[in-house]
């Protein structure tokens, strides 16, 4: 009996330690630091937008890590006011991450996103939507990019 008891109590503290598989917390978000040339350079679907990135750290790792995204027209104008959405998959295995990452615009045409949650080694894309309604004047864009890294 006090062998089941034991047991028992062990089951709890190990399910409280984890979680058990509830809603996760949200990650701390680690020094942001996004120096010196991109990483990455890629051209948008349509060949109309370029992103630049730089990662943070400069080489992600497994873990939480954050990426700053530059997009210019095919004028190398900032293309501020747009809304990016940043979605982090693995082609490989056919997944993304269980946190969304916020996308915010820290200068005009520079967009950051954290936490991206790069949880596993392997290739990573960051599927990435850029929208602007247009209602400001701008030209109005709805285009996609997918922008990639390797995880050691």
């Amino acid at each position: 009996m006090r062998a089941c008891r034991l047991a028992g109590a062990l089951a709890v503290a190990l399910l409280a330690a984890t979680g058990c598989g509830g809603a996760g917390h949200t990650p701390d978000t680690p020094p942001l630091t996004f120096d010196g040339v991109p990483a990455l350079t890629v051209a948008s679907a349509s060949g109309q937008l370029t992103l630049a990135l730089w990662w943070s750290p400069v080489h992600p790792t497994v873990g939480y890590d954050a990426s700053q995204i530059a997009v210019t027209d095919g004028a190398g104008v900032p293309v501020s006011g747009a809304t990016l959405t940043v979605v982090p998959w693995m082609s490989a295995h056919g997944h993304g991450a269980s946190v969304q990452p916020t996308v915010s615009e820290t200068a005009p045409g520079v967009y950051v996103a954290v936490p991206l949650d790069l949880y596993m080694s392997g290739s990573w894309q960051l599927r990435t939507r850029i929208q602007r309604d247009g209602s400001d004047g701008a030209p109005a864009i709805d285009d996609t990019a997918a922008p990639s890294v390797d995880v050691p």
